[in-house]
């Protein structure tokens, strides 16, 4: 590399990281090509001659902060959906002229996002395919992906929203993004690992912070009738404690005395029902090792248990 070529490198740089800091300060119509050319130490008509408009900086810039924030970030490596909304939510609360960009962007041009050189379109492609492969039980993944980004980013995008609604609360945003995760596992059916704790679920290693609900159990998703499943699969519908119970919150219920009020009697039931829940899926993971051993294909069985486990958890459990 030759030192001419060294110092365009610099200076290019330069100008980005002052555009960057304009832009995101200012926004497209505010930001004055005058403070960046100042800022970054070069003539203004550098700019034009590198970029050819303030329009085409901006679009540079953005782009270029999505590349920085992919390369640090990695968001499409997780799985699982609470390790998503975190990593956006801690990204975005250091690193906030990403979205700025993105908001002025929307504010200035609407839905009409511009492109170089066909980055962006490549890169939502990729999203798209992991929000297909991810959260292929749902019945559009793009939707659900968009409202993980909207449960990470919108404290930030509004924060006087956010100040309105929890007060002084507000400056604990350890707590704020605690709770978005939780708040995505619990949509998506994943396992609550961050809430209190209080029994161990089997599937994932993870503790669960309750009991489901009384439907939730796993004999649900699974055909009365087909006769295609593996048996032991079949035998999770049939002799699980939940399936032989009858009800498990009643089943269990002790018998009520003067020294058993009634919030001792529902914690018992409670309890019951964490330990029954735990016990079938114990049985639901054994079942779908044993059939995944004799030949099944995993998304077969992913697919047999779907509003149970989702997809992600049945391939990690298999895959374990």
């Amino acid at each position: 590399m030759t030192v001419t070529t060294k110092r365009s490198d610099a200076t290019r740089q330069a100008l980005l990281q002052a555009a960057r800091a304009e832009f995101a300060e200012h926004g497209l119509s505010g930001a004055r090509v005058d403070r960046i050319a100042e800022a970054a130490g070069v003539n203004k008509e550098r700019i034009y001659g590198l970029f050819g408009s303030k329009d085409k900086l901006f679009d540079v810039i953005v782009v270029d902060t999505m590349r920085e924030f992919i390369d640090v970030v990695q968001p499409l490596a997780e799985s699982d959906p609470g390790e998503y909304v975190g990593k956006l939510f801690d990204y975005h609360r250091a690193n906030p002229q990403l979205l700025r960009l993105l908001q002025w962007e929307a504010l200035h041009r609407g839905a009409d996002a511009h492109d170089v050189n066909g980055w962006r379109a490549a890169h939502y492609e990729r999203k798209f395919d992991y929000a297909q492969q991810t959260f292929a039980d749902e019945p559009d993944p793009r939707l659900v992906l968009l409202a993980l980004c909207g449960l990470a980013n919108w404290t930030h995008a509004v924060p006087q929203v956010t100040r309105l609604l929890l007060g002084a609360a507000a400056e604990d945003t350890d707590a704020t993004r605690d709770f978005m995760k939780r708040f995505a596992r619990s949509a998506l059916g994943h396992a609550a690992a961050e809430r209190p704790r209080h029994v161990v679920n089997g599937l994932t290693g993870e503790e669960s912070a309750g009991a489901p609900p009384p439907s939730a159990d796993p004999s649900d998703s699974l055909p009365a009738e087909d006769t295609d499943a593996p048996a032991t699969i079949q035998h999770i519908a049939t002799e699980s404690p939940l399936a032989t119970s009858g009800h498990p919150l009643t089943a269990t219920e002790p018998p009520a005395t003067e020294d058993n009020d009634p919030v001792d009697r529902a914690a018992a039931r409670l309890r019951a029902a964490q330990a029954a829940a735990e016990t079938a899926r114990e049985e639901l993971a054994g079942a779908l090792r044993a059939a995944h051993a004799e030949g099944a294909g995993a998304n077969q069985l992913a697919k047999q248990v779907a509003g149970t486990l989702s997809r992600p958890v049945v391939l990690k459990l298999l895959a374990d």
